[in-house]
């Protein structure tokens, strides 16, 4: 299996600088407050909007992701297409666990682009994960999501408020297939032009939200790196979502650690490697959606000989109870509100 990856790595163009800067990012031009007022923040209501962080948003500055017609227009990474809004195609071959695969490529030697969207069964919260990697020493990679409504979070009386939501999780790397199966042929050899395709990883989702605390924490397990061909290439540690607190308009942001009972970890600490965020939706939060920046994956030993390693993932989940839900959910209350 090491072997698979070092052979693939050898002319992965793995960007290892990070991610790369939205030259559309809004700035500051307004005059500054007057030192003796006070300014203090507006409070946040159910109807407050939802906007993604910074950390977990990356070079992603908007998407549009029409489940219904099957269409995925991205905003804020930078050479995917001459538009500023590009509209990806559809890739069907890299569909991933009820995620929808987008490619985008105007040329050979353009830059190759990734995305993952799902909309939840209820249609109330969707996510999107978009990446590139190199060429060029730089990576471009980010999240996205959004609810649609405002947040209706479920009845919480003296002995309930604790919810369950459970599914499949998908991410796309920084780290480049040169044999990408999405890839336009080209007739050039030189290595310095020639381009990538992000490797993919996938795993299983968990989160527990508790309504009467208001707050939220879960795991991403059973993590899989796959080729360009979905084949899988090896296992990678699992990781927790730390306990975080839910806001009034039903969003949250936390930290994710690598789970320390997990032995590809390589650690028995709590080892923070990244920032997750989300969203609540539907009615009674039958849904949440959200989106995962990680700056290493690969165990704090480099399991993989892995260096500047970058994943951007998102889960959309539903309820434990409802149809559909995965075996785990048999082991969890599957009612809004159970204790």
């Amino acid at each position: 299996m090491k072997q698979i990856l070092a052979s693939l790595l050898v002319c992965a163009l793995l960007a290892a600088c990070g991610s790369g800067s939205n030259p559309f990012a809004n700035t500051d031009t307004g005059e500054e407050p007057d030192p003796g007022e006070e300014t203090p923040d507006e409070e946040p209501t159910t109807e407050t909007p939802v906007t993604v962080p910074a950390a977990v948003a990356g070079d992603v500055r908007n998407v549009t992701y029409d489940a219904a017609n099957g269409t995925l227009i991205v905003e804020g990474v930078n050479l995917d297409d001459v538009p500023y809004s590009a509209t990806y195609r559809r890739a069907p071959g890299l569909d991933q666990d009820g995620y929808v695969a987008f490619t985008i490529q105007e040329d050979p030697l353009d830059r190759h682009y990734t995305a993952y969207a799902r909309e939840s069964s209820d249609g109330s919260v969707r996510a999107t994960a978009v990446a590139s990697t190199g060429p060029r020493n730089r990576s471009l990679m980010g999240t996205h999501f959004e609810r649609d409504g405002d947040y209706d979070p479920p009845e919480v009386t003296e002995d309930s408020g604790l919810v369950t939501y459970a599914g499949r999780y998908v991410a796309v790397t920084n780290i480049g297939d040169p044999n990408g199966s999405d890839l336009l042929p080209t007739g050039v050899t030189d290595p310095e032009l020639l381009v990538s395709q992000a490797m993919v990883i996938h795993g299983d989702a968990f989160i527990n939200a508790d309504f009467a605390d208001n707050t939220v924490e879960g795991n991403i397990y059973n993590r899989e790196l796959l080729d360009s061909d979905l084949n899988v290439v090896s296992e990678l540690p699992s990781v927790v979502l730390v306990m975080t607190d839910i806001e009034a308009n039903g969003s949250f942001t936390g930290t994710v650690e690598y789970d320390k009972r997990d032995p590809l970890s390589g650690t028995t600490s709590n080892t923070a490697i990244g920032t997750y965020s989300g969203v609540f939706g539907g009615t009674d939060a039958s849904s949440v959606a959200g989106g995962v920046q990680l700056d290493e994956f690969d165990g704090v030993e480099d399991n993989l000989g892995l260096e500047a390693e970058l994943e951007s993932g998102v889960f959309v989940l539903d309820q434990c109870g409802t149809p559909g839900s995965p075996a785990v959910c048999n082991s969890v209350n599957p009612d809004v509100g159970s204790p």
